[in-house]
């Protein structure tokens, strides 16, 4: 009865081990041979693309063959043979011909079984290239015999498990039965976890039989196609983040003028989202898509700046990348905007700057000339002479405001900051355009301005900041007008602010935002006398004292704010408007 039991034990152990160890370990080696198969052709073709040699390709070829202990065959299309690990070998393109068609036909890894000159191998195939455009296969084929050898080892200690254990207690029989059963187990359960592609598992080495052989198999291939998978993720991921980090947009496009690959730069200098796979016709505008088609093997390198609205600026560079399969070309944009708009206003700087010259000047030598040339009364003479101080003025003005200007851009400006009342300021100024507002029948309106309102600034720029903006105030003011200066404080303290404003004209709504550009003077600036400077000196100086300046206007008159840093104790104030 005891051997009976023990045979249909043993019976049962054999059918229910070995069949499904066997499929187990068969789907396992389907699985790996499928994942390196894709992993050599992701190599292979890479290589293939960076235009390697065909001895770098056959040498790739040997080397992923060794570490897969497999032979390795790249076939193209048309069946002929590419590459072989076993080079010299007899190949017979008819053992590989139905695995390398059912992956180039389903465009994805396959896998079957064929015997090659009486043994048993396991085929496995992946396409090479994009699924577009498959140009090849490549083929591991590997000997079942691992396989074969697995189960034929599992079935050999069956057997003399059993033989031993008819000599043996059943007590004995059944914990030896237990104990193998539970290490082949832990081998099965962690050849599953390891094809689910959990490459952080191992299977425990207790012993160094050929099961304990088997489990340091398992580990080594975990720890092998981990550190595969783990270097092309880690590669995967820098190159992604480089082309993020990208300040410059980049767009990559293949050979028919579809959009591959394209940064977050790229589709923040166009202006819209660039999602690929989507053609390059109708994602950029026509002028670089005409620079892109300009592009040829003969001329790979093309570059133009584009202006794509009053304001922004791109330059472009298209490059060809010969030997590439599906990464054809590359367009780098890059935004000039900045670079454009000082190269237009350097070109205007010396345009005015050399009219504003040559009128001053051309009317002194014609004054001169008259002087020197002809006899004039004492009374024409004396207008003469007022004339040519008034354009001597003018000159020095002129001199005066450019120098000003160029130790700003230069940083010679040096800026002392610190706690000033500003109420003190604006009355020592007023009080210096008390004659040029009599004169002018206006008068200035300093009664807005509180006593306590303290800016961290520099006083004596502070100073000249308000001598431009009252006296621009008292150049567009009619006679009888008030120009009133005020402020108050904000943010508790943070800042103050103070405004000058003119019951003048006003400045039409579309010159607003260039009253600060240099020599700008607008049409409302009729023939009042200045050189379109000192707003911008202006600027400048509110800039450096870590200030703002903003401009309002309507047809009752113009309101420059002013709003500098302040002392953090409040303060209260009230703001005037302009009249």
């Amino acid at each position: 009865m005891f051997f009976s039991v023990f045979l249909l034990a043993i019976g049962i152990i054999y059918l229910y081990v070995v069949p499904q160890l066997e499929s187990q370990l068969t789907s396992r080696k389907q699985e790996s041979l499928e994942n390196y198969a894709s992993l050599f052709a992701e190599s292979y073709y890479a290589a293939v693309s960076q235009g390697a040699s065909p001895v770098y390709q056959q040498l790739l070829t040997q080397q992923y063959a060794e570490k897969a202990d497999a032979r390795i065959v790249v076939i193209n299309s048309s069946g002929y043979l590419v590459a072989d690990s076993l080079k010299g070998q007899s190949f017979e393109n008819s053992d590989y011909e139905e695995t390398a068609n059912q992956a180039i036909l389903n465009k994805a890894p396959a896998t079957t079984t064929h015997m090659i000159a009486d043994k048993n191998y396991m085929l496995a195939a992946a396409p090479l290239g994009y699924p577009s455009h498959i140009y090849g296969v490549i083929v591991v084929v590997s000997s079942m015999a691992d396989v074969e050898s697995a189960v034929n080892l599992v079935q050999r200690q069956l057997s003399i498990a059993a033989g031993v254990a008819m000599f043996i207690a059943l007590a004995s029989i059944y914990l030896a039965s237990q104990i193998l059963a539970r290490r082949i187990r832990r081998v099965e359960k962690g050849a599953q976890l390891i094809a689910q592609g959990d490459f952080e598992t191992r299977v425990p080495v207790t012993s160094q039989d050929e099961l304990g052989q088997l489990a340091k198999t398992f580990n080594d291939m975990g720890d092998r196609l981990g550190s595969a998978f783990q270097q092309i993720d880690i590669e995967k991921r820098r190159a992604q983040l480089l082309l993020d980090d990208l300040s410059e947009g980049v767009i990559g496009l293949d050979a028919e003028g579809n959009i591959i690959v394209a940064n977050p730069a790229a589709a923040q200098l166009l202006g819209h989202e660039l999602t690929p796979p989507a053609p390059l016709t109708g994602a950029v505008p026509e002028e670089i898509y005409d620079l892109w088609q300009s592009m040829s093997e003969k001329h790979p390198d093309r570059e133009d700046t584009f202006m794509l609205d009053a304001e922004k600026a791109l330059q472009v560079h298209s490059s060809f990348l010969s030997g590439q399969e599906e990464l054809r070309s590359l367009l780098v944009l890059r935004d000039v905007s900045q670079e454009v708009k000082i190269e237009r206003s350097r070109r205007d700087f010396i345009a005015n700057a050399s009219h504003e010259l040559k009128t001053p000047l051309f009317s002194l030598g014609g004054f001169l000339e008259i002087l020197q040339d002809e006899d004039v009364d004492e009374q024409t003479k004396r207008e003469f002479i007022n004339t040519m101080k008034e354009q001597v003025d003018r000159l020095a003005e002129l001199a005066r405001n450019l120098l000003d200007l160029s130790r700003m851009d230069s940083g010679a400006v040096q800026v002392t900051s610190g706690s000033v009342e500003l109420k003190d300021v604006v009355d020592s100024v007023a009080r210096e355009f008390a004659a040029p507002a009599v004169t002018r029948e206006s008068s200035i309106d300093t009664s807005g301005m509180p006593e306590d309102l303290v800016a961290i600034c520099d006083r004596d720029r502070t100073a000249q900041l308000l001598r431009i903006l009252l006296d621009n105030a008292l150049k567009y003011s009619p006679a009888g007008g008030t120009i009133e200066v005020a402020g108050n404080g904000g943010d508790g303290g943070k800042t103050v602010s103070f405004i000058v404003a003119d019951c003048g004209p006003g400045i039409p709504s579309d010159e607003l935002n260039r009253v600060f550009e240099r020599f700008y003077r607008g049409r409302s600036a009729g023939r009042v006398r200045g050189t379109g400077l000192g707003l911008s000196i202006a600027h400048e100086l509110v800039r450096l004292m870590n200030g703002t300046i903003e401009v309002e206007s309507s047809t009752g008159g113009t309101t420059f704010t002013v709003t500098l840093p302040g002392n953090g104790n409040g303060g209260n104030g009230s703001r005037a408007q302009a009249g």
